[in-house]
């Protein structure tokens, strides 16, 4: 979405280009499997607009687009797992209530669609050292949910231009390669004034929207350290968290474009999906016997990928028994921007004039259409007047039924009835 209106926004970034973070490292999975209705409208909202891309941007004939590749998305069914049970027992809820297309595929036609997959249950997920790592549980899988509309965006970083691109036709100015040293207030310091960048200039705002990515809690800090004022009220904060992603080639003759969707598989602990070219992508679900790799500050994260690595494929071969494990190790490292339950911050603060996008790494770039509608929302209302702390803003949804509620986002909210891992 552009500015709202009546505003002007300068976006100011530390990289050179848009989605040269995290961003170009996503996924870029678009599902709507969430284990809260509200979480599913949202992303069955966005997903229309990545269907119809060109046009949600008003893009001008002839512009580079990324494309949404829509093979589906789907989630095994693994009765041996009481997280995956009460898990899928909400998500049909939920997708249920949002009037979101789904199919039940039992394992006759898992093994017919997808005949390179084995449909063994071997839950619960294991380190690859464990001396049980690769034996059943002596049961199948009961087969998977199966959603047709869905899928993953080709290229994330495109994305990111494509957004900056039409931002800029509705007259957004950027400023790249702009560091944040600095929230500046106002006499007396309970509104914002601006920011100072590490260069020692200023930029004087009277609204400033803090959506730094993996950097949002170290923004965010900066706000309320050595000033008068009110103090964080947060009851929710963010952490920067190292992730590994694997590329490995597709089973032989799997045709995996054509014929994988886009699987979290908790059974085995890990997610998957095509990648064009006849690879799959490898990442995790967070299961248990994984330590998660939380940094303190973003800027502490190096590149190399480790022996999470070999997690990721041996578990995910456990599914496609026909997968080769190549010798060298091929795939990224990057951060999450993540809260304790994987539900991201989209408010204000108690620092009149400054906005949250926090948490949001994960699983929140298929909802990238709609939250800068949820800012303007935010925006809007509690800069006239609204006090969404109480009364809690909510946001129409264009494509979507109902409304959403903004408050499921609060910085004060308690502790959410998600998964509390990227599934949400």
């Amino acid at each position: 979405a552009g500015p709202s209106p009546g505003y002007t926004t300068l976006n100011v970034d530390a990289g050179p280009s848009p989605g040269y973070g995290s961003t170009s490292s996503s996924s870029a999975i678009v599902r709507h499997f969430y284990s809260m209705e509200d979480a599913c409208r949202l992303a069955w909202d966005s997903y229309h607009y990545w269907k119809d891309w060109g046009d949600h941007l008003e893009a001008p004939p002839g512009e580079e687009l990324c494309e949404l590749h829509e093979v589906g998305c789907a989630v095994v069914d693994a009765p041996a797992s009481p997280q995956a049970t009460t898990y899928l027992s909400r998500v049909r809820s939920a997708m249920a209530a949002c009037n979101v297309p789904i199919e039940e595929w039992d394992v006759a036609e898992c093994q017919r669609r997808m005949p390179y997959m084995s449909t063994r249950s071997y839950f619960p997920p294991r380190r690859v050292e464990h001396d049980q790592f690769g034996e059943d549980n002596g049961g199948d899988i009961a087969g998977i949910l199966f959603c047709p509309r869905g899928g993953y965006v080709n290229d994330p970083q495109l994305a990111a231009r494509n957004l900056a691109d039409a931002a800029k036709r509705r007259g957004a100015e950027f400023r790249w390669r702009a560091r944040v040293a600095g929230i500046d207030r106002r006499s007396g310091g309970a509104r914002v004034a601006g920011v100072t960048l590490e260069d020692g200039s200023s930029i004087e705002a009277p609204i400033v929207i803090n959506a730094a990515g993996p950097h949002s809690q170290a923004i965010h800090d900066l706000a309320f350290q050595g000033a008068s004022g009110p103090a964080d009220d947060s009851k929710v904060s963010a952490k920067p968290m190292k992730v590994e992603v694997a590329y490995v080639q597709e089973p032989p003759g799997a045709r995996a474009d054509e014929t994988l969707p886009v699987i979290a598989d908790i059974d085995v602990g890990v997610y998957y999906r095509p990648q064009l070219g006849g690879q799959v992508l490898i990442g995790s679900v967070e299961p248990e016997c994984d330590e998660l790799h939380f940094l303190s500050h973003a800027d502490e994260m190096q590149p190399g990928l480790t022996d999470e690595w070999n997690e990721l494929v041996y578990r995910a071969a456990l599914r496609l028994p026909t997968l080769k494990v190549p010798n060298t190790a091929s795939g990224l490292v990057a951060l999450y921007d993540s809260t304790p339950d994987f539900t991201p911050i989209y408010d204000k603060t108690s620092l009149g004039g400054l906005y949250s996008i926090r948490g949001t790494s994960g699983n929140q770039f298929k909802n990238a259409p709609v939250v800068g509608k949820i800012c303007a929302t935010l925006v809007d209302g509690v800069e006239n007047g609204r006090d969404h702390d109480v009364e809690p803003l909510s946001l129409p949804l264009e494509r979507a039924s109902g409304t959403l509620n903004l408050g499921i986002y609060s910085r004060l909210r308690g502790k959410q009835a998600s998964t509390g891992s990227v599934l949400g």
